[in-house]
This record gives structure tokens, sequence and C-alpha cells, in this order.
């Protein structure tokens, strides 16, 4: 499932149609038809439904799918945003055939409040705008935009909310706020980058026909969105004859007792994962209090950093940063430690660390997996976390390609950077994971996949959809609001149990 700019999914149409030979009518035809299937599910016999279309091919398609909606018993009106004259091509002739079925059709004057209209309905079709959108929305399509938001009606968006870059996510001065976005052909990364995700609600996809080699013939493949059978098929699998030398020894190197939390929910992460051993090293003398109920998980102490390099003899992957503070000689520190493990998450109080150790240049044989939250990666940028999270997807290429290394962008929609200039896009996961500890979770559930020997592009992508996973089958015991970090570790087993076993 690729994740595509407005300027690739137009290419793709392009080949679609003039390479393959399918022509442009069937597509529209199909994807209006998957508008109107949608729309039927959100609805009931004789809802009354108001297509807003515009004058271009995502008006074409909202014209399909009035056609096919009046069909199926809903009592359908369209409001077209501009005269029937100014529509071309497919477009005109989806209202041509319009005629032809109960529906009325208004026509915007580029005045009329249409509150009238849109207030009450008990579902409103957005094929106002698609992926052509480059400027600010214009006054005409602002004040529908408007109108269709102050009707509180709900909205099933086609392709994309009108008002959204497809590209970014960016509002070009109003957006539709949708409930639904059917995304027709393959999803665009504006729904799941910048402010996509609070104005498209909940998408899926919509196969309307388009040349299954396409992307992959035209070089646009290097964005995908994970699904469960990326999982499957990456997972370690355990022999019946399995023991835990064949799982790999992660080591956890965590900070000071006011942290000792976030290096447990680390260790505990990283077996359900699972590690065949993991030690979880802790600076200063106290035993925690919580080792006598984890018994499973290797503790050793540290009050000098350098007691550290003696521990990762026999490693097979490591985990630096939970609850670890910075300290006189971090940098230098750091660089003998990655110097000396296959593997390794950079994660937490290690990352500002990193950050300085790479600032010249240097680069450590280990295969490394940086996991910035925004706030993180605005240090590791210098980029404010709000031009971070207006392009998540890009940055994350661009820190990928610059320090050499798998990067994982934390938040809504994680993604998923290699060096290469790949990315992913995480699906999983839900608001109540935004609390303290489930960061230290996620760079368990890395480490172990790196000490069981995965790549660390499929370590990171595999890690990060089964932490959401997780916290999705948690969310449904707890709720979002009661989550707590700690949910997220008990939801892991069912979450692979279900995915990969």
């Amino acid at each position: 499932m690729y994740l595509v700019t407005n300027a690739e999914m137009r290419r793709l149409d392009r080949y679609t149609i003039e390479e393959v030979g399918i022509p442009a009518a069937v597509l529209m035809e199909n994807a209006g038809a998957g508008v109107a299937k949608w729309a039927e599910e959100l609805t009931a016999p004789g809802a009354r439904i108001v297509v807003a279309a515009g004058k271009g091919n995502n008006g074409g398609d909202g014209l399909v799918a009035a056609r096919h909606l009046s069909g199926r018993g809903r009592k359908v009106e369209v409001l077209l945003a501009a005269g029937p004259d100014e529509l071309r091509g497919e477009a005109a002739l989806q209202l041509q055939a319009l005629r032809h079925w109960p529906v009325r059709v208004y026509v915007d004057d580029g005045a009329t409040d249409w509150s009238f209209l849109l207030r009450g309905a008990d579902l409103v079709v957005d094929a106002l705008l698609g992926t052509g959108l480059t400027r600010p929305v214009e006054s005409t399509h602002r004040r529908l935009i408007e109108c269709i938001n102050g009707s509180g009606a709900p909205v099933l968006a086609v392709d994309l909310p009108s008002g959204l870059d497809g590209d970014g996510g960016r509002v070009m001065g109003e957006a539709v706020r949708a409930g639904w976005t059917l995304c027709l052909g393959l999803p665009k990364r504006g729904l799941v980058t910048g402010e996509g995700p609070r104005y498209a609600g909940i998408w899926r996809v919509h196969d309307i026909g388009l040349a299954p080699r396409g992307p992959e013939v035209l070089g646009i493949d290097r964005v995908r969105l994970l699904e469960a059978a990326d999982i499957r098929n990456w997972w370690p699998r355990r022999p019946f004859d399995s023991h835990k030398g064949l799982f790999g020894h992660l080591l956890v190197i965590a900070g000071a007792p006011q942290m000792w939390g976030a290096a447990l929910l680390c260790g505990t992460a990283a077996y359900r994962s699972g590690a065949g051993l993991v030690t979880v090293a802790v600076s200063g003398e106290a035993v925690p209090p919580w080792l006598g109920a984890h018994p499973e998980l290797m503790t050793a102490f540290w009050r000098k950093p350098e007691e550290v390099l003696s521990l990762l003899d026999g490693k097979d992957a490591l985990v630096v940063g939970p609850g670890l503070a910075r300290f006189s000689g971090d940098v230098p520190w750091l660089k003998q430690v990655l110097s000396r493990v296959g593997a390794a998450v950079v994660d937490a109080g290690a990352l500002d660390v990193w950050r300085e150790a790479a600032a010249d240049g240097w680069r450590p044989p280990a295969s490394v997996v940086l996991t910035p939250h925004p706030k993180e990666m605005a240090r590791l940028t210098g980029l404010s976390t709000r031009e971070v999270q207006s392009d998540r997807l890009e940055t994350a290429r661009r820190v990928a390609q610059r320090y050499g290394c798998t990067v994982v962008l934390k938040g809504a929609y994680s993604v998923i950077a290699a060096p290469d200039g790949r990315a992913f896009v995480n699906p999983t996961g839900n608001p109540g994971m935004a609390t303290g500890g489930t960061g230290d979770v996620l760079a368990g559930v890395i480490g172990s996949l790196l000490a069981q020997g995965l790549p660390p592009v499929e370590a990171a992508a595999a890690g990060v959809y089964i932490h959401g996973a997780a916290g999705d089958r948690a969310a449904e015991k707890t709720g979002m609001t009661a989550l707590t970090a700690g949910d997220v570790v008990e939801g892991l087993g069912a979450a692979i149990r279900q995915l990969v076993e």
C-alpha cells in the first residue's frame, strides 16, 4: 500500500489511461461507485444526501456517486460549485447522465448561503476539490467549505477533504472537516502528516482499477503504509527446537533511580517481544524495588559510565537512553558504546548525546535506530516542533539520510525512515498512548527485534506496528484516558499472537 503525492497520483492515472488503456470514464465510474457504497453503509434507506461537487474529476466522482445513491433508495441532491457549461470531459458526461435520475441539482451563484440545503442532511459527500489543489482555496470554494463545516452534518470526503493539501497535509486557507475519507486508488501522504489526521477522520482505500504494477514502473514506491502482512513476513519465527540463545541477548543502558521505571518498561517489553535474554544496566547501587517481581530481568549496576563498556561483551543489541541524564564526557562515551555493538536503539536521554556525537560526521559501525518524539526531533534538526509536525514524513527521511541510520519519528502515524530514502507509515495506535513510558516500551520492542537478528528498518517498522497494535488492544480494555505504558506491555502478547503466531 503506497502513499503518494498529488503529482505521483496524476502520473499513475495517466499511465493507467494512456499506457495500459483503461478509459478515464471507467476509473471515474469505479471511483463514484466506491463512494456510493460507503455512503450507503453510513446511511439508512430514505436518507437525504447532499453531494457538493466541483467542476473537475473529483466532482465527476461525486456525480457518479449521486447517480448510484439515487438508485439505492436515497434522496439525493447535488450542489454544483460551477456552472454546468464549465464542466469538461468525464465530469460533463456524468452531469449529462445524471439528468435521467430523480436528483435535483442546485448551481451555486457565488453568493447564496447554502446552509438551508446542507443543514439536516443525513450525509454530505464532499467532492468539491481533489488532488489538483495547488493554492489556497478561492472565495467561492471557501464559502462552500465554510457552509459544509457549519452545517453540523456528517461528511464523507472523496479522496481528500476539500482544501487539504495531499502532499503535506496543510490546510490551504480552509478545509472540510470530514468524518470519513475514501481514498481513491492509493492514499495520499497528506492524510497522515501535518493537519491531515485531524481533517480526514476515518479513512479507507478503494481500488478504482489502476494498473497494479504502475507504482513500481513509475518509481513511486518509496513510501508505504505498513500492513499486517508486512509484519508477518518480517517477524522472527520460533522453530520447535528453539532455545534462548537463538533469540539474542539485549542490553538496556538506563538511568538513575528516579527513572528506573523506564528501564523496567523497556526490559519487560523486550522479553514480551521475544528476546532470549535481557540485561538492564541501571545507574546506582540500590536494588530496583521491582526486581523481585520481574526475576526474568538480569540486572547490572553502574556508578561510572566506563563500567558499562564491560557489559557489552556477548550482547547482540543495545538500547541506550531510557531514563538517562546527561553527564560529563557522555559524547565520547556514547561513541565508544556504539563502536562495540552490532545494533542499537538510541532513545530518550541518549538522543541529544547522539546529536553532538554525530555533528562532526562521525558514524558508528553499529546499525542504529533513532526513536525521537517530535520535540526531540526538533532538537536533532534545529527546526521548531511545529515545523517537524508540519511535514513529518520528509523530516524523518532527511534525518535518516543525513545520519545514515533508521529513524522512527513517534506520534500519530509514526514514520519509519531508512537511509536509502524508503519510508513506512504506521496505521496502528491511538491517542491513549500519549502518556509517559510508552516510548520506553517501543524502544524495548525494537531492541528485542534487533537482538533477534532483524535488519534495522524491518525491526523498527515491525516494532512500531506491534507496539501500536498492543496499545489498541489495551485501549479496548481500559479506554484511552486510563491507558498506561504498563497496559501496552501487557497487550503485546495478544497483539503478537493475533498478527504473527
